[in-house]
């Protein structure tokens, strides 16, 4: 008859180094899983903050493009939504074709609210609240996010190239009040608080400063004489706080 093998005891420190090994596996199955769900937030997000920059029904169902490419737009039953609308405005051949928006007091609700005042991770297109409503003044500052494939403003970082600040010339500004053709006239990368840009009470109708800072500090520009009225476009560049800015003529039709 076999004897039966004797019983083999499990030590207390071999007990403690189970249970120890137990505790760093389900430690690193806890961090793996909080990684994944990280990266499926970061997805959702990212994709999220790109559909949101797509025009809502209650905007573009008011918005017709025409065969030569103009736009007629119903103000009248936007503004009855939102009376902070100001315009619209199109780069021609870029992304840039959006409305534009302008708070009482302040640059930072249209930041991170959209056209139905809700809000917006990729924000409106918004001109500095202390220019005057109505497009009145000479130097008017136009702010969009800086956006991943050339998204509202981020392809206003392109026309620091040559080749495309010379190929992208022409827009259009569509307003309540009346229509404006834009002419690309020079390009700059600035500094957020450079205040011969940003100081809009000091320079918005100060006009010969302003052409004479473009003239002096353009990395790009064309013919700038003869201009009555610009409007500038800024946006984030890079993550030190620089501003890409791309100067327009604005010319009433």
């Amino acid at each position: 008859m076999q004897k039966p093998e004797p019983k083999q005891t499990v030590s207390t420190g071999e007990k403690i180094v189970d249970v120890i090994s137990g505790i760093i596996d389900w430690v690193f199955i806890i961090f793996f899983l909080i990684i994944l769900l990280f990266c499926l937030y970061a997805i959702y997000d990212s994709t999220k903050v790109y559909e949101d920059v797509e025009l809502p029904e209650i905007v573009s169902k008011y918005v017709e493009k025409t065969e030569d490419n103009s736009r007629i737009i119903d103000f009248d039953s936007l503004l009855a939504q939102n009376s902070d609308l100001v315009g619209w405005i199109v780069l021609d051949d870029t992304t840039i074709d959006y409305y534009v928006m302008q708070s009482d007091n302040n640059n930072s609700f249209y930041l991170s609210h959209g056209f139905d005042k809700q809000y917006l991770t990729s924000g409106s297109v918004l001109v500095d609240y202390r220019n005057s409503r109505g497009w009145g003044d000479a130097y008017n500052l136009v702010y969009g996010h800086n956006m991943n494939g050339n998204m509202m403003f981020g392809v206003l970082n392109q026309f620091h190239e040559k080749e495309y600040f010379d190929s992208h010339r022409t827009g259009k500004l569509y307003t309540p009040n009346g229509n404006y053709s834009l002419e690309v006239i020079a390009e700059m990368v600035s500094d957020k608080n450079n205040q011969d840009i940003y100081s809009v009470t000091t320079y918005r109708n100060n006009l010969p400063a302003v052409l004479s800072y473009i003239e002096q500090n353009a990395n790009q520009k064309r013919d700038i004489s003869g201009v009555e009225k610009i409007i500038a476009l800024s946006t984030c560049k890079g993550t030190a706080g620089s501003r890409q800015v791309v100067f327009l003529k604005a010319t009433k039709d």
